[in-house]
Parts: structure tokens; sequence; C-alpha cells
């Protein structure tokens, strides 16, 4: 079953003892996106061990950390320490976001049980990473510093773009990942397309919020410029208005 955010605060947040309370016996796998997508909010570290001591032994709880690299926040913790000692727990990485090679499908698994890695190969497409996808995952791999300098950016500018748009009353949470969510809730299809027709793309989901991903500041510009043309035209309220 899909459990709902956490009911009474923000909605973009994991509700993990919704979660914990959801698994029954028939449970074989718990998907844990942190930092979520598509509103960018993580879990602490504290709420989500107790979480993982919480799972029956025979779940598997797959932490889906893409955004892993642009997470700022000391008390997001890091989902491979918390893999150590916890044979039912699995963690996701790519090379699709942080590392600049989305449309090449790299990414990887670890999981301190050999018989997880065993029955992901075992239902894996064969060839399912090319040998060009390959070469280019060792090429990004040493290039390490540059990436982490232009993470170091984005979570700048993200920080820059979460207060301008706090500024003009929208509620955004924090984010820790490469984008920000607005919870527009039934006007965010509206509002997505009518910053399209303005020349700026972002990516709504109906009924629910805006994701906007983080770019350099003068694109950021652009954004605000548009939002506020939009918000000018037609004012938008928070989330479910």
């Amino acid at each position: 079953p899909l459990v709902p955010g956490t009911p009474g605060g923000a909605a973009d947040t994991h509700d993990l003892d919704g979660l914990a309370a959801a698994i029954d016996d028939t449970t074989r796998v718990v998907f844990v996106c942190n930092p979520n997508n598509p509103t960018g909010t993580a879990v602490r570290r504290p709420e989500l061990e107790r979480f993982l001591d919480a799972v029956p032994a025979q779940t598997l709880v797959v932490l889906d950390e893409a955004y892993r690299e642009f997470v700022t926040d000391p008390d997001v913790p890091d989902g491979v320490e918390l893999m150590r000692g916890r044979p039912n727990v699995a963690v996701l990485r790519t090379f699709s976001k942080a590392w600049g090679l989305a449309g090449l499908r790299v990414g990887y698994l670890l999981a301190e049980d050999p018989a997880v890695a065993d029955a992901v190969r075992r239902t894996q497409v064969p060839f399912s990473v090319s040998s060009l996808a390959q070469a280019a995952a060792v090429a990004a791999l040493a290039s390490e510093p540059e990436v982490r300098e232009r993470c170091a950016a984005v979570a700048t500018e993200r920080a820059r773009l979460t207060g301008a748009l706090r500024e003009r009353g929208l509620p955004v949470a924090d984010s820790q990942a490469n984008f920000v969510w607005l919870p527009l809730g039934e006007r965010a299809a509206e509002v997505a397309a009518a910053l399209e027709a303005r020349a700026v793309i972002t990516r709504p989901f109906a009924g629910e919020g805006v994701r906007v991903t983080v770019g350099i500041p003068e694109e950021d510009d652009v954004f605000l410029a548009a939002l506020d043309d939009v918000l000018t035209s037609a004012p938008v309220g928070a989330a479910g208005a």
C-alpha cells in the first residue's frame, strides 16, 4: 500500500510511523526516498533509525538516495552507514543527478546481505548499462571534486531561491535536493501552464504542487520574474486552496 505523507505536518515528509504500521507478514519491500522526490524534504537520523529497527527482518527496506550528494543537513543520515549491521536494508544511488549523466541510466545498489544483490542480478535486464555509460561513469568518478563544488553551488542557490519564494508568501519547505517544492494544491497544473506560457518549464503534479529545479542565479531570476507575473495575474494560495 501507499502511505501518505506525515499527517498534520508537512505533506512532503515520509510518515515513518505510518509505514511501520502498514507492514504485515506479506510485506516484502518498503521504499523510503531520502531526500524525497518530488518535494526535496528528508527524514532525520533518529526517526529513520527507529523505523529501521522496527521493520521485521524478512522485509527489505530500500533507501532511495538519488539526491544524496545535495544534502547539507548533518542530521540527514547517510544510508550506507545505516545499512551496516542491517542485512534487510539496501541503498540505491545514481549517476543521473549530481554526476550529470541523466539519460545514460547508470546507478547502483549497495547491500550488506549478498542474497539481496544476487536477487537483483537474477531479475536485472541483461546489458542494461552500455559500455558508453560505463565509460562515462568512470570518467565522472575522476571528476568528484568538481561535482562536489557544483553541488555546493546548487545548495547555495537553493537557499536563495527558497528565501525568495517564502518572501512571496509561499510555504516552501527546506529542500535537501536540487529542486524546491511549491505546494499549490489544485492550482498546480494551472500555475505550471502559466509559467510555461512565459517560457519557464517546471514539473507539475496535478492537485499537489510544482517541482522547480534549482538553476544558476540568472535562470532562477527568470523563473521568479515569471512567477511574479503569474501571481499578479491570479494570486496563488497555499496547498489545498
